[in-house]
């Protein structure tokens, strides 16, 4: 197994690539380890001395990129740095930074741009200093996982995931999953539901560090509630992070949760997914299935 490298390696940024072979080089790249700004939620203390400290945020990523563009030809140059202009335009939208080689990615928008004009290197070799507005600061893997288990069922029976190698469980164990977020943040996955099934629940169970008296680890586990009906056909798509309950991806169903469920995430490390829902009249067996997708999570 090949150890992780320093090297930044390549980097994606729409047609270009940035880093070992490509006539760009990465001369230097700001932000991406760094944390972003915290915004504290704390206030004073009235008539004490000190404050009140609340949870801390962080505030949007900014990523910074040196590049050294190499030509063979005065030519050449120039239609490198067209090339490098015509990507990073100002952007309605972030748009995926890819850091190929370190799995990560992050969605931004160009910000400023620097190509200065040097004739001391015969029209061959150039400069560039690119930055990169995050206003959603968490750094993601570049391949999204997915895992699927069908509703809990006595008498069914496989767990299962999608990415190879799969695992089928024994009879009873339908209904699970355990998913590992590998980043260093919540992750919040998306969860498509597909029928035919009624009020399906799906709880997310993720250990914690517990109490430090007594030496053990607390577990935390949210309840999401669904109230409506899937028939056999139909699913609904829920975005964990903006919160949009969608059935067959579009029409909106957020009316569907149940008060006082809670919105699950995964947690850094191993999490239990459990999911169960009610069979509908005549239906042979338990046929629905949860499909859980998420990115691993950093900050």
């Amino acid at each position: 197994m090949s150890m992780p490298s320093e090297a930044i390696g390549r980097i994606q940024w729409g047609p270009l690539t940035f880093g070992p072979g490509s006539p760009y080089g990465v001369e230097a790249c700001l932000g991406l380890d760094d944390l972003p700004d915290v915004r504290g939620d704390d206030t004073n203390r009235p008539n004490q001395h000190g404050e009140y400290s609340g949870a801390d945020y962080t505030t949007a990523r900014t990523i910074q990129i040196g590049l050294a563009i190499r030509a063979d030809s005065p030519d050449q140059l120039r239609d490198l740095k067209l090339a490098l202009r015509a990507a990073t335009q100002p952007g309605r939208a972030p748009a995926p930074l890819q850091f190929l080689d370190w799995d990560c990615v992050a969605y931004g928008k160009v910000r400023r741009r620097s190509i200065p004009y040097d004739a001391h290197f015969l029209w061959r070799t150039g400069e560039a200093a690119l930055e990169f507005y995050c206003p959603n600061p968490r750094l993601y893997s570049v391949a999204e996982r997915t895992a699927s288990t069908t509703a809990y069922s006595p008498s069914a029976g496989r767990t299962y995931n999608l990415v190879p190698p799969r695992a089928y469980g024994a009879s009873g164990a339908s209904g699970r999953l355990t998913i590992t977020n590998a980043g260093d943040s919540e992750a919040y996955p998306v969860l498509r539901i597909d029928g035919p099934v009624a009020q399906p629940v799906v709880e997310a169970t993720a250990p914690n560090g517990g109490d430090e008296d007594d030496g053990d680890a607390a577990a935390t586990t949210t309840t999401l509630s669904i109230t409506g009906t899937l028939q056999t056909g139909e699913y609904l798509l829920i975005d964990t992070r903006t919160r949009a309950v969608l059935l067959m991806g579009s029409a909106p169903r957020r009316d569907w949760v149940r008060a006082g469920s809670q919105w699950p995430v995964l947690s850094p490390g191993p999490n239990e997914i459990a999911y169960r829902g009610a069979a509908l009249p005549g239906a042979p067996g338990q046929t629905s299935l949860l499909t859980v997708t998420w990115r691993d999570t950093s900050l």
